[in-house]
């Protein structure tokens, strides 16, 4: 289980260009929900999960060598999205959807586009800038009988990246990965050598090229 606060607390994300955007209500530890099934160790299991994800599929979909992800009920989460060709005095005009409601929506209406890459899946992307955000499977509600989304882990504010225990705490679909991403996101070291790769500074990549 991850570190995460037992206190009540929000995280914020979105998309590149914020057409949309989100906010995420984590309950008190004692209010948040109990998954089915246990750990490696024994352990409940208990929202939010956060973890990298190793799976083919997220890897073609995402283009990231890795996915991370954060899980949670979809009621934890309000969006607010751009609502096209509707004028604004005070710019562009949002709404708020469920997640439901975001995932059923069409491109025409909304800069939201789903793709079903899957049966029962369901990914939304920003069409304005291609940010990955989120995946839900409908089948998962046959165990949890909560709707549940998974939310891309990057797609957080660096703040709320920050924040304590917001990071990853186990390896999914670990069978699947690259091996040389595995071993990278596992040691640091994709040359198996075990000195680590070099670490340049924030701004430094056009000196190397």
């Amino acid at each position: 289980m991850s570190s995460i606060p037992e206190d009540a607390f929000t995280l914020h994300g979105g998309c590149d260009c914020s057409a949309i955007q989100y906010t995420i209500s984590i309950p008190i530890l004692s209010s948040r929900l109990i998954l089915p099934g246990k750990d490696l160790s024994g352990a409940e299991l208990q929202s939010p999960q956060i973890f990298f994800d190793h799976c083919n599929k997220c890897r073609k979909v995402s283009g990231a060598l890795v996915q991370a992800w954060f899980t949670c009920p979809q009621d934890w989460v309000e969006w607010s999205i751009v609502t096209e060709n509707i004028p604004s005095s005070n710019g562009e005009a949002r709404r708020t959807p469920t997640t439901k409601d975001l995932v059923q929506s069409k491109p025409s209406a909304t800069p939201v586009v789903n793709y079903a890459s899957s049966p029962e899946v369901t990914r939304s992307f920003c069409g304005r800038c291609g940010t990955n955000l989120l995946y839900v499977f409908e089948g998962r509600e046959k165990t949890s009988h909560v709707p549940m989304v998974d939310l891309v882990l990057g797609s957080l504010d660096a703040e709320s990246l920050e924040m304590e225990g917001v990071r990853p705490d186990r390896h999914f679909y670990w069978e699947s990965g690259i091996s040389w991403v595995k071993n990278l996101v596992a040691k640091g070291d994709s040359s198996l050598s075990g000195t680590g790769l070099p670490r340049h500074p924030d701004g430094s990549r056009l000196e190397v090229l």
